[in-house]
């Protein structure tokens, strides 16, 4: 009997042992296959980098610190660029967003070695990584590995650091059916950028202007090392890609022929890891594309491992369409009315139906985005240039309550990392340059020829100003704010630091919800039921959208099951089964008084519909104090002009639009 338990304790540790070996062997590796042969390697191998002041240089290649930006004028072969790039940042690459996005559970830090997460990793190479690594076309894997060689920053962290996306993109459809409605409900986003095109009637003398916003994690080690790339690749157009060290995904650009790249994430049920990423559309087409029809060529051809989309903008042709990827189809739209407008959702028809985001109604960020952006556009229409695309792409007004918002659901959005505005005509841009959000500092401009030949010409205006705060309360609490993410980030574990300066971006802007909400998250976590329910009460006596006023009672509901007031909690969970069921429209007759009264009395037919009978400093004051009189929700408001601009209103209001045609009726 010993003698077969003997035999059978060995047989499970050589069980154990061969499957150690076998997961062990799932990666990506080290790349070494992408490393060419003899001179070019060896040459590189024996290049120095030499500095001089700000300046650093590596054979013909250069970097130079300009404004707060890396600046890098790199040529070659596509290894020869990345070994560049990675020499003459070596330092920023291993301290930068590289190492943060690679590891997509503990964000590069030093953790104890568990067991469970060993094999997570170990699923997601098998899943997602290994796939991608072995469909992406061999000029971006010669990149990669370039800037691997050149930095010295294992092959394997470069890698996933340019597909860090990959794993919330291939596997998010697999369980968000289950689970991603209520990710959202407590606080849980996938992701934001935003971007717009304005041609021909919707811009200034029809001159094309372009507001490109990339936001994500990493809102500290993004900006720090924020590069330009002025690429001159030995096969391909000239262009620039704006980035961090060592991430060349998500990149925009622009390239000598004067189309401009701007790639976005979505959700999307459908997608396959065995085919190309977003980092090569983006070398594909700038390097490749002289035309809108190139472009959109590219992404139809190709094979597609991505659940995202591109804005593309031709400055020669005046035009640009919007493409949805997903690996069944690319499809596009055109613009209208002289604009498009990409955030993280679909808009075309046929992706709708495979869109989490939109099957689901989640994310009030992604519509509310796109909807402030087309509304931008179309109140400036004929009058949008460099400066008001600037002022866009850092708007902190949410669209569905009209109000000036820190973060919540707005255009500039708290991770915002990098933040552009293009002149594809002139190929010049501008590059918003300092802290997180990225798009609430000043624009710096360059010019895309000038700089490819080393030269420097004077762009106008030399600097964007951007957007303009218009309550510095709400600025005060946000630069606090982001002190709270950035911790959050970095230093998880510091809960007492991250919740007080929550409360301290609380007292700085005490009309933002979202600190209440995230402070009694924090309580509620640490078992503090009753801290959380007092925060609650607060944050929902303010003014906040439908959906936050959801999520707040939520809140105030899971509060009130942990003190044990299961009959309170009860109340907040049928007011949240209210909001579910559609409003009611509130009868503001009895709050009615002066001319409004009057025009009821002469058309009682309006019923429940609150006139605006005039634009006079004393009907307009007439009207703010009959809506805030009416103990409701939020209001409707379908007006021609934006009334939110001159009424001081104490709850949220959405502006709705529509449109008519007149009909000859029977007789």
């Amino acid at each position: 009997m010993k003698r077969i338990i003997g035999i059978a304790v060995v047989a499970v540790m050589v069980v154990v042992v061969a499957a150690a070996v076998i997961l062990s062997a799932i990666g990506v590796g080290q790349g070494n296959r992408y490393r060419p042969g003899g001179a070019e390697a060896t040459k590189l191998q024996k290049t120095a980098v030499r500095s001089e002041g700000q300046r650093r240089f590596f054979g013909d290649a250069s970097m130079e610190m300009r404004d707060g930006l890396y600046v890098l004028r790199l040529k070659g072969t596509p290894y020869e660029i990345g070994y560049q790039h990675g020499a003459l940042l070596k330092e920023e690459i291993k301290k930068g967003a590289a190492p943060f996005y690679a590891d997509v559970i503990y964000g590069g830090r030093e953790m104890p070695f568990s067991l469970k997460i060993w094999l997570l990793r170990k699923f997601l190479d098998w899943k997602v990584y290994v796939p991608l690594f072995k469909n992406q076309p061999k000029n971006i894997l010669e990149e990669l590995k370039g800037i691997a060689d050149g930095s010295g920053v294992p092959f394997d962290i470069i890698f996933k650091a340019n597909h860090h996306t990959g794993p919330s993109m291939v596997l998010t459809p697999s369980f968000a059916k289950d689970n991603l409605k209520a990710f959202e409900k407590i606080g849980i986003k996938v992701g934001a950028c935003s971007s717009f095109a304005a041609v021909g009637k919707a811009a200034d003398g029809g001159k094309t202007v372009v507001g490109r916003n990339t936001d994500y994690g990493g809102v500290v080690q993004w900006p720090k090392y924020q590069t330009l790339l002025f690429l001159s690749p030995a096969d391909g157009y000239e262009h620039v890609k704006i980035g961090t060290a060592g991430v060349i995904l998500w990149n925009p650009g622009m390239n000598t022929e004067g189309i401009v790249v701007c790639p976005h994430y979505m959700v999307y049920d459908d997608i396959d890891p065995r085919g190309w990423s977003i980092c090569a559309f983006s070398d594909e087409i700038l390097r490749k594309a002289g035309t809108l029809q190139e472009a959109e060529s590219i992404f139809h051809d190709k094979p597609r491992a991505v659940s995202g989309g591109y804005v593309i903008i031709s400055g020669k042709e005046k035009d640009a369409f919007a493409a949805e990827l997903s690996t069944g189809k690319a499809s596009i739209r055109r613009t209208e009315k002289g604009r498009v407008v990409m955030t993280n959702m679909a808009v075309s028809e046929e992706k709708r139906k495979i869109d989490i985001t939109v099957q689901y109604n989640i994310m009030e960020h992604c519509p509310g985005r796109y909807r402030r952006l087309m509304n931008l556009i179309d109140q400036h229409a004929g009058r949008v240039d460099p400066k008001l695309a600037a002022s866009f792409m850092g708007d902190h007004i949410q669209h569905t309550t009209g109000l000036e918002r820190a973060a919540g659901h707005v255009v500039g959005v708290a991770d915002n990392e990098n933040s552009m505005v293009f002149s594809p005509e002139t190929l010049e841009f501008w590059v918003a340059v300092g802290p997180a959000p990225v798009c609430n500092n000043p624009y710096r401009g360059f010019n895309l020829r000038a700089e490819l030949k080393g030269g420097k010409v004077p762009v106008v205006p030399a600097v964007l100003e951007g957007y303009r705060f218009r309550d510095p309360k709400v600025r005060a609490g946000l630069d606090e704010y982001m002190k709270a993410y950035a911790l959050k980030e970095n230093d998880p574990d510091n809960k007492e630091a991250i919740k007080e300066h929550l409360r301290t971006a609380w007292k700085k802007d005490p009309g933002e919800p979202m600190y209440g909400r995230l402070l009694a998250l924090y309580d509620l976590h640490d078992g503090k039921s009753g801290e959380a329910l007092a925060t609650m009460e607060k944050v929902l006596g303010l003014k906040q959208s439908f959906r936050e006023m959801g999520h707040s009672r939520l809140i105030a509901a899971m509060a009130c099951d942990m003190k044990g007031d299961r009959p309170k909690a009860l109340e907040y969970y049928k007011a949240i089964k209210a909001m579910e069921k559609g409003a009611e429209i509130v009868d503001p007759r009895p709050y009615t008084k002066g001319t409004i009264k009057e025009v009821y009395e002469l058309w009682p037919h309006l019923g429940k519909l609150l006139p605006a009978v005039g634009y006079s400093p004393h009907q307009m004051k007439e009207l703010e104090e009959i809506i805030n009189a009416v103990p409701c929700d939020v209001v409707l408001m379908g007006t021609p002009t934006d009334l939110r601009r001159y009424l001081e209103v104490d709850k949220p209001v959405l502006r709705v639009r529509y449109e008519f045609e007149e009909v000859e009726t029977g007789s």
